[in-house]
């Protein structure tokens, strides 16, 4: 029976300040707001603010339980590895499944805007050409897999530079749009909060502020104590969060709920056409430096979560193994691969915008399941440890309960389309956790992590 504590390690690289830069740059503050603020502001109007905080509750709440579980088994598999520790290697498997589906539609949800907003600014008639717009995010996914093949130090520099930049434009933006606020704004609309539109933002939510569990993913390449990858985690989110709050409380003092609705995955474009000047062209650069960030860390996410899946034998133990330099470059070629193949098939549909919508719903619904099942880890883990009982079974139990039950309402207020999707997606995992959890269960012991060799 074979163990992973012999595998070869990913070489330390990231201090704590990369490890918050890359859980924010992975949130990719101005793109999120981009592609998804108008959806929110459609379901949530004037308490757009409010479906955004209590997501960014929640998720601060499960942040908590994986910094526990980070410092209790520090494994580039992160939830995966989690939920195997906790429930063991089928459970672990669809758990696995879970992740790379949720993530690659991520990738899918920020190439392919990606594409519309290059192709807006230097060609605007294939703007709209769903075959256009995928060839262009296919260049992007090749040309952040080029940096990232050279290393995670440089791809994580890089991260910070972006990030900066495009804090600072936002914040000037949200400045300028709370002075001069404008009448009709969805700010100034009137009516309680209405739980079903509630819901269907906190869910778009999801998507807005996810990312902040990449830090996690890179637990063996961080410096320091244990706790570091859990904490950069948690500030990279609190953080965004507070960006992310105050810029949508600013802009919809200015935008209307039509105007929103004219621009449902150009949210910033109509922004700033309505702050003047060069308002619109810079808030659609600094997009895309948002999205070229958030996609080097997407990649960063999938690519040592296969590692660490093909170390375990989940998968071909050759993702498992690492080059002369200490990278998992079987693993960085895959995804890249997989990550072109999806976005080359996103192409077949009538529009970019159909394509998109897809991937959104996707990624948002599967990452909520997959928080869930994180959370529910922390608390099989922790349940007996008085000492985490607080950050390791409260706060992330409470969490995996709510977040529970908004995809559920979620799920039941969607279309059948969405449903039957939905449903198709993750009922094919299961007969494949089934065959690659036992095949792992095989070569790595259940709840041992290949650092400490622990069981909990």
């Amino acid at each position: 029976m074979s163990d992973t504590r012999a595998a070869p390690r990913l070489r330390p690289v990231l201090a704590l300040r990369d490890l918050i830069v890359v859980a924010g740059a992975a949130i990719g503050p101005a793109f999120s707001l981009a592609t998804t603020m108008a959806a929110m502001v459609a379901a949530a109007g004037r308490w757009t603010w409010l479906a955004l905080a209590l997501v960014a509750l929640l998720m601060a709440m499960i942040a908590a339980g994986y910094k526990r579980l980070g410092e209790r088994m520090r494994d580039a598999g992160s939830s995966y590895a989690w939920i195997r520790l906790a429930f063991g290697a089928e459970a672990g498997a669809y758990g696995a499944w879970v992740l790379l589906v949720a993530n690659l539609f991520g990738v899918l949800a920020t190439a392919l805007p990606a594409g519309t907003y290059l192709l807006d600014l230097v060609a605007p008639a294939l703007a709209a050409n769903g075959l256009a717009v995928a060839l262009v995010a296919c260049g992007w996914i090749v040309a952040t897999a080029l940096l990232l093949w050279y290393g995670l130090r440089p791809t994580a520099q890089l991260a910070f530079v972006l990030l900066a930049a495009e804090v600072l434009v936002l914040a000037a933006a949200a400045v300028l749009a709370a002075l001069h606020p404008r009448a009709g704004a969805v700010a100034f609309g009137d009516g309680p909060p209405v739980w079903s539109g509630l819901v269907g933002a906190m869910v778009v939510g999801i998507w807005m502020i996810d990312g902040w569990e990449v830090s996690a993913s890179t637990a063996e390449e961080a410096t320091g104590a244990a706790s570091a990858p859990g904490s950069g985690g948690l500030a990279g989110l609190l953080l965004t969060s507070v960006v992310l709050l105050a810029a949508i409380a600013a802009f919809t003092r200015v935008g209307s709920q039509t105007g929103f609705a004219a621009h449902d995955s150009d949210a910033l474009a109509y922004v700033g056409s309505l702050l003047g000047g060069a308002w619109r062209p810079v808030l659609a650069v600094t997009v895309l430096v948002s999205l070229a960030a958030s996609l080097q860390t997407s990649l960063v996410y999938l690519s040592r979560s296969l590692y660490a899946m093909g170390r375990d034998r989940l998968l071909p133990a050759a993702l498992g193994a690492l080059d002369r330099r200490d990278e998992p470059a079987a693993a960085i070629l895959l995804i890249t691969g997989l990550s072109v193949a999806f976005a080359l098939a996103a192409g077949l549909w009538p529009t970019a915008k159909e394509a998109f919508d897809l991937a959104l719903t996707g990624t948002s619904w599967f990452l909520g399941v997959l928080f869930a099942l994180t959370a529910a880890a922390a608390v099989r883990v922790f349940a007996r440890d008085r000492t985490a009982r607080w950050s390791g079974v409260v706060l992330p139990g409470s969490a995996a309960l709510a977040l529970g039950a908004v995809l559920a309402a979620s799920v039941a207020a969607d279309d059948l389309k969405t449903r039957v999707f939905i449903a198709v997606s993750a009922i094919i995992g299961l007969p494949l956790a089934l065959w690659r959890g036992y095949a792992a269960r095989l070569g790595v012991r259940p709840g041992v992590g290949p650092r400490t060799g622990s069981r909990f």
